[in-house]
This record gives structure tokens, sequence and C-alpha cells, in this order.
């Protein structure tokens, strides 16, 4: 079944936020039409009594951005350190949102491939966007690196916001490993990853 609710309509958009908000508070099992109602006030109309919650869920879920667009500091560890710091920040609504989700959702198919492409396509596009201007970091450290990032973004869900200290000595890490590679690739002592 589908939820019929899209985020290109005002009214479903309304409803759509609804879900994103109470299960950002109350949780996935605290999430139910009767609190997605309270929350959307006259959009609610748009909800049927005999709409599945997992599918508003679903619905909800495609309209989540957990990652900005990248911003362009010149370096990547600039570029990285970029990407990370509103980590420092208390999770979003959008984040806590996900978080809810996905413990439920390593039982329903379709709750987890929502949850996972609201972060797994993202995060990728996002470093994709990040390492385009990085040619010296050979494909398998990309793939680490994207390993890497994925799981502390799921991290970063359950968990809440780092530290300053914390965000920069990873990304020290991540870089000083990018640069181990990029080196071992081209045979060399040093990469230009900084």
């Amino acid at each position: 079944m589908h939820s019929g609710l899209h985020w290109d309509s005002p009214s479903s958009r309304l409803v759509l936020r609804a879900v994103l908000d109470v299960l950002a508070e109350r949780g996935y099992h605290g999430l139910t039409l009767d609190a997605v109602a309270a929350r959307a006030g006259a959009a609610a109309e748009a909800l049927d009594e005999t709409m599945d919650v997992d599918d508003l869920v679903v619905a909800a879920l495609s309209g989540v951005e957990l990652f900005g667009a990248p911003r362009a500091t010149g370096t990547l560890r600039g570029d990285l350190r970029a990407l990370l710091n509103p980590w420092r920040n208390p999770r979003t609504a959008d984040e806590m949102a996900v978080a809810a989700v996905l413990s439920a959702a390593e039982w329903h198919a379709p709750l987890k491939s929502a949850a996972m492409r609201a972060l797994d396509r993202p995060l990728a596009q996002t470093l994709g966007t990040l390492l385009t201007r990085e040619r010296d970091v050979p494909q398998s450290a990309l793939q680490t690196l994207n390993w890497l990032l994925r799981g502390l973004a799921l991290d970063r869900l359950r968990s809440g916001s780092r530290s300053a200290v914390d965000l920069d000595a990873m990304v020290d890490f991540l870089v000083a490993g990018l640069e181990h590679e990029a080196a071992a690739a081209l045979g060399e002592d040093g990469g230009r990853c900084s």
C-alpha cells in the first residue's frame, strides 16, 4: 500500500512534516495517526484512517535531507571539516526522525530502504562531490572513507553532537589515511590531500 502523500503537494507536505516531527519527538513507537493529525492541523484532512503508518514514514523519509550541499574550502581537510561541522550541534528534527526509524527498520524492508535512502545515497553523493577535486586519492580509499563516514553518520544519528576536538582529530586521522593510501598508490612518500 502507498500513502498517496507527496512532498510536492502543500497539504501533503504539512502532513509529512508532521510525521517527521512526531517521529523526532516521540520515536517510532509513539507515532500514531492521531498524533500526526494533531500536529498537522487543518492539513490532517489529507489523512485517511486506513492509511498505514509505515507507508507515511516511507513517504516522509523521502523528503529528509541529512547532508547539506558541500562547501568547497580548497582543501580536502577543510572540506571534510565543513561536512562534519554541523555534527557539533544538537541533532536536527530530520536526524532524530531517521534515528527513530533505524531500529524498527531492521525488521521492516520498506522502512529499511527508506532509512538507507535518506542516509546512504546523500552521503555518497556529498562525499563524491567533495572528492571530485582530489584526483590523488585512489578509489579503494574513497570507498573506505565512505564506509567510515557512514559509520560516523550512524553514530551521530544515535548519539548526538560531538565536540570540536573529536571532529578535528577525526578529520586529521581520515586525511592522514587518505594521504598514506595516495602515497602508496603513487609509490611516493607523500600525497597531496591536505
